[in-house]
Order: C-alpha cells, then sequence, then structure tokens
C-alpha cells in the first residue's frame, strides 16, 4: 500500500523529518491558550476562570483540526482527553470541548509520557501504580533468584526496580509524609528480605549494600536541576520560574536567594520551582558555582541534607 503521508516507522530520520514536518504547529494556538510538545504528543492548556478562556481553548483546537486536516494528519479523538486542573474546593469552569463536532471525554486522570496526572496534582494515583509494580518485581526478583550475594542484589534492585520509582520524579516527588514512605518502603522490604540484613536497622542495611534512600535521591535530583537551570545549561529560564533576593552585602561569598512562592495551594507550594529552594539556599556557596554539572553532582553527595528529609529511623 503507497504511504501518502507521515514518515517510514523505525527509521533513523524518521523522528528529524517528523519533527520538522510538525514545526509550525505552534501556530494553532490563539488567545490565553499555550502548549506543550513532545514528539507526537502534545497538550493544549490555558488558565479557564472565565467563558473566554474556555472559547479561545476550543478556538485553539479548531485550528488545530484545520492545521492536521491541511497536512493529512490525523487525530486520534480516543486518545484525547481534557483535564481540568485546580483544588477542588474551587469552582473551575468546566466547558466542553470538541473535535470535529465529537466531544472530548472529560477525565480525572490522564497518562502524560509516564505519569498518571490527576486533576487535584496529588500524583496518589500514579504513587500507588509504581509502588505495586515495584513490589511486584521484588517479588519476582526474589523468586527467580537463589543468590543472596549483596553486590548481586544491589545491581539488581538499581537496574531492575528502583527506576520504576524513580521515572520522572521531578513531576510527582511526594510532599505527604504517607507518600513519601510508602514510597520508600519498596527499598524497606527488598533489603529485609536479603538474609543477612534482615535483623538490621534500615540505615545499616542501606550501609551494607551501599544504597542510599530515595527520598535522598529524589532530593539530590531536584538540586541537580536548579543547578542546571541557574547555570543556563536547561532550556528553562531561570527568571521564568525563580524569584532572587539579593542581600545587601552580597560578595563573592554571599550569593543570591531563590525565594519561595508567596501563595498558593499545596500543589504549588511543593512544585518543583518551590519545594527544594530552602534546601538550595542552604548550599555552601561554592558549591552553588562550581565549575560543571559534574562537579557538582560528585560534591552534592558530601554534603548532609538529613534536616530537609523525612526518611522513618525505625527499620
Amino acid at each position: 500500500m503507497d504511504v501518502i503521508s507521515g514518515v517510514p516507522q523505525g527509521s533513523v530520520l524518521g523522528p528529524v523529518l517528523f519533527l520538522i514536518f510538525i514545526n509550525d504547529i505552534e501556530s494553532v494556538c490563539c488567545g490565553s491558550t499555550n502548549h506543550q510538545l513532545f514528539a507526537d504528543d502534545l497538550k493544549l492548556y490555558s488558565t479557564v476562570e472565565v467563558d473566554d478562556g474556555s472559547q479561545s481553548l476550543q478556538q485553539s483546537i479548531d485550528n488545530l483540526v484545520a492545521w492536521a486536516d491541511r497536512w493529512q494528519l490525523g487525530i486520534n479523538i480516543s486518545k484525547c482527553a481534557v483535564l481540568n486542573v485546580g483544588p477542588k474546593r474551587k469552582k473551575l469552569c468546566r466547558s466542553n470541548y470538541f473535535i470535529n463536532n465529537v466531544q472530548i471525554s472529560s477525565k480525572d486522570v490522564v497518562a502524560d509520557l509516564g505519569v498518571q496526572v490527576d486533576s487535584g496534582l496529588s500524583y496518589r494515583i500514579h504513587i500507588s501504580n509504581i509502588v505495586a509494580r515495584a513490589t511486584q518485581r521484588v517479588g519476582i526478583l526474589f523468586r527467580g533468584f537463589l543468590t543472596r550475594d549483596l553486590d548481586f542484589m544491589r545491581k539488581a534492585f538499581i537496574c531492575y526496580i528502583r527506576p520504576l520509582v524513580e521515572y520522572n520524579s521531578v513531576v510527582w516527588n511526594p510532599q505527604f509524609k504517607l507518600y513519601i514512605a510508602l514510597i520508600e518502603k519498596v527499598q524497606r522490604r527488598f533489603t529485609k528480605r536479603i538474609p543477612s540484613l534482615h535483623d538490621l536497622p534500615y540505615e545499616e542495611r542501606l550501609a551494607m549494600i551501599n544504597l542510599e534512600p530515595l527520598e535522598l535521591r529524589r532530593l539530590r535530583f531536584d538540586l541537580f536541576n536548579y543547578y542546571k537551570i541557574l547555570h543556563n545549561q536547561s532550556p528553562i529560564i531561570p527568571s521564568d520560574h525563580f524569584n532572587f533576593y539579593h542581600p545587601a552585602a552580597a560578595s563573592r561569598t554571599v550569593s543570591p536567594k531563590l525565594l519561595r512562592s508567596a501563595k498558593g495551594n499545596n500543589a504549588v507550594m511543593h512544585s518543583f520551582f518551590n519545594r527544594s529552594i530552602d534546601c538550595w539556599n542552604s548550599l555552601p556557596h561554592d558549591l552553588k558555582y562550581c565549575s560543571s554539572c559534574d562537579t557538582f553532582k560528585k560534591q552534592l553527595k558530601t554534603v548532609d541534607l538529613s534536616n530537609f528529609l523525612h526518611v522513618f529511623k525505625t527499620g
């Protein structure tokens, strides 16, 4: 069958050609509507507090449909969804949206690049899912291998289980102790099932197998991304998301401080651009201004961050 549009799937040049082909897709946005695009995954979004916002969003959808028709690209409406994000106590302007007169389904949770995003941005369902999958893999690992050699078990955990509970954590890093403990429990139970570690406290088990608390790793990952953003090694523009305070006695050893948002709901206050600011401000000046990402990552491991963790001290 002749291919009349698109690019051959699996080809080396396919992704590049596709990105060139859809390069002007941002032209569909109008009014207050913005967009985010990753490969063929497109999100249109807008702050909708009055009907004008919903009309702008619907017009952008209509523009997208016209753009797709012009370039012979089909839109799979079954893979489209509307997600209304906001606090439950606040009455949101909930409108219906359509593609070719077919209503787009409205959902409380949608999957976005492997993360289950809910309307309250609590990520409760996502965390429950990844913990369940990781726990299942722990069981498979212990049933599938007879050896309990510490080096083997460590490598198996790092390669086979830990990626499940760390993927894209910069998005869903939990704010409540309940979920922090739930994620940590995956590693707790894994180390406790190793006979030679069973009777030791959690901290000693981690030291014996050369692992670190998962919460600590997520915090370091936040700080590493702060470093990249603030040193212009990320596409994110610092001034778009961070507020800076410059001390009156600023010098080479006194660096500007990042300021937390003054107001917002729990989701806003614990978002990536807020939750680790106090920890970042506490870092030594020389570390925040070191020469490279590799140096920062290496030296960060020598800094005691225990004051910013909620990891329980019991085994």
